[in-house]
């Protein structure tokens, strides 16, 4: 039997922690009772565990204890539902580690994820579609895009096809690192909407976070996991303009340096061409080595005149050396007592 088209439920419960189970176990028994097959429905279970655990604990922040509403629609094989408080909203951006980690999971999860601000304006309904798995068409050539960036500026990247609102990992890559580089390929993308990455898929262009120490981050996410020091995220596009992927590459602790405004430049520049072509990737590289060996012969230019005035300054300006030759001007002539005084 297909699923029960037309079909709709919605509860409202107070946003504590018993919640979370009573609205689990609604959701799924609707599901499973408008005949979705099982793969769905233990989907959606752990997805409005997670985002009615988000809004428990972290929604109503500080101010008084406020309701969370749940509703689920079937739309042709398709199941919605909707996640909403009144609260700061779970996709605010407040800063608790483990939303944007937890989030994301939702992402891997859904075929499609929306954040809205919730009724009257006030906190963040958050709706999610969940149905048969469709094959991705990732475009050829993307995936090397990830060696690119290993070879000319980062210790770390990974590309994300965008796909009904939810980002979907197509490659990642840890220099030196088998055993990470199978972790990160394994991993979910964020789908936090105050992420660096968001606000690249929503604007265009490139946006680079550098890590603050002081800020915890989001236990067992990338950046822990990872140790990572910077992060550059590039919006690519198709010649309409659409985003089609999202292509990040960052350093480690210890690794590649933050990379200069001038090559951060020149990627994004590239990323409104089609790098699915060879010709285009070839460019990029080559755009990227030369814009690395510039910068290499600037710092050492400056080293070796930093240098050189430094030498020039201390031979000039050194007062002991000032002060000693004085004194040696002023010092009166030794006298060797055995020598025969001279006659005139």
């Amino acid at each position: 039997m297909g699923p029960l088209v037309g079909a709709s439920a919605a509860w409202v419960l107070p946003a504590e922690p018993s919640a979370v189970g009573q609205l689990r176990r609604q959701t799924t028994q609707f599901a499973s009772a408008a005949g979705a097959p099982d793969e769905v429905s233990n989907a959606i279970a752990l997805a409005v565990s997670e985002t009615v655990t988000n809004v428990v604990v972290h929604a109503y922040d500080g101010a008084d204890r406020g309701q969370v509403r749940v509703g689920c629609q079937v739309d042709g094989e398709r199941f919605i539902v909707e996640v909403a408080d009144d609260g700061l909203g779970i996709g605010s951006g407040h800063g608790h580690p483990g939303i944007g980690h937890g989030l994301a999971m939702v992402g891997a999860l859904t075929q499609s994820l929306d954040f809205a601000p919730g009724p009257d304006g006030r906190g963040t309904a958050v709706t999610m579609t969940f149905g048969p798995a469709t094959p991705l068409a990732a475009p050829p050539g993307l995936e090397v895009l990830c060696a690119l960036a290993l070879e000319t500026l980062a210790d770390v990247s990974c590309v994300d096809l965008v796909h009904e609102g939810v980002l979907r990992r197509l490659a990642a890559e840890v220099a030196d690192d088998p055993p990470l580089t199978a972790w990160l390929r394994a991993a979910v993308p964020p789908a936090k909407p105050g992420t660096a990455t968001w606000s690249a898929l929503r604007e265009g262009g490139a946006r680079l976070v550098v890590h603050n120490p002081t800020v915890p981050r989001s236990p067992g996410g990338t950046g822990e996991r990872l140790n990572l020091a910077w992060w550059v995220a590039v919006a690519l596009e198709k010649r309409d303009g659409a985003r089609v992927a999202l292509w990040g590459f960052g350093g480690r602790r210890g690794g590649h340096p933050i990379p200069s405004e001038e090559m951060i430049g020149i990627v994004a520049d590239a990323a409104r061409a089609d790098l699915t072509q060879p010709a285009a990737r070839a460019l990029l590289r080559g755009r990227l080595a030369t814009a690395r060996l510039l910068t290499r012969v600037d710092c050492r230019e400056r080293e070796t005149t930093s240098a050189s005035l430094l030498r020039v300054h201390r031979s000039t300006t050194d007062p002991l050396r000032d002060s000693r030759s004085d004194r040696e001007d002023r010092r009166p002539p030794r006298v060797d007592p055995t020598a025969s005084p001279r006659r005139p």
